[in-house]
């Protein structure tokens, strides 16, 4: 698949991410002291493409973001379909945190952050990521997780689980956001987290995801013509 994607159609779709620290200045900098959440969340993790949802939502590790954007680039090219890599479209949770943590919490004379305000900051930025999550993959037609020993934690014998707290909540909503009759919910084989704390999250639920062999991979613009 690599060989048959080439730079040019991988930069065509990271060419969609826009200059955010310009765009998000105005918004984390109001005149009367309220950020607006809402219209940051729109700006910052827009969770559609011209208006549209995306066909495929992809979760992966950070390791394997290249993976990731050689099967979007893929799946665009010779399939037409449009997938959501975080990459490709959203701008960076902790620049966005760096910027308003700079201006509200952080102590210029002492080169501090106020603890307390940080957390404060830090929690209405992920719970305003966690919604965009939460938007996209339920408006998606199909979700693919790409397991890796880079996703998965692989010295747990039996049970599927990850030291990643956004990789857990994503397969938690695909879980919980399936209808009954259910669209195909795949994941694919790919190629460690830090050594410092680590949390573990089971996700057992993997097992019951369908597995999608290369061969039905190829047809998946077949599937997508009968919802």
């Amino acid at each position: 698949m690599e060989n048959s994607v080439k730079s040019t159609d991988i930069d065509k779709l990271k060419s969609l991410q826009k200059d955010f620290k310009q765009k998000i200045r105005p918004f984390i900098l109001p005149k009367d002291g309220v950020i607006k959440g809402e219209t940051l969340k729109d700006t910052y993790f827009p969770t559609s493409k011209d208006g549209k949802p995306y066909d495929i939502f992809i979760s992966h590790s950070h390791n394997n973001q290249k993976e990731a954007e050689i099967l979007a680039a893929w799946l665009k090219k010779y399939k037409g379909l449009s997938c959501f890599v975080d990459s490709f479209v959203w701008g960076s949770a902790d620049e966005l945190l760096k910027e308003i943590d700079n201006k509200y919490c952080k102590n210029y004379r002492k080169n501090t952050y106020d603890y307390t305000k940080r957390n404060f900051t830090t929690s209405h930025v992920y719970a305003i990521l966690s919604m965009s999550l939460l938007e996209i993959i339920n408006e998606s037609s199909y979700c693919i997780f790409i397991e890796s020993s880079e996703s998965l934690n692989l010295a747990c014998l039996g049970k599927k689980k990850t030291f990643s707290p956004w990789l857990y909540e994503e397969i938690e909503y695909m879980k919980t956001l399936v209808p009954k009759e259910a669209n195909l919910k795949t994941y694919c084989n790919a190629v460690t987290e830090s050594k410092n704390i680590k949390f573990e999250y089971e996700i057992s639920e993997l097992d019951n995801f369908s597995f999608l062999k290369y061969d039905d991979f190829l047809r998946l613009r077949c599937m997508t013509q009968t919802l």
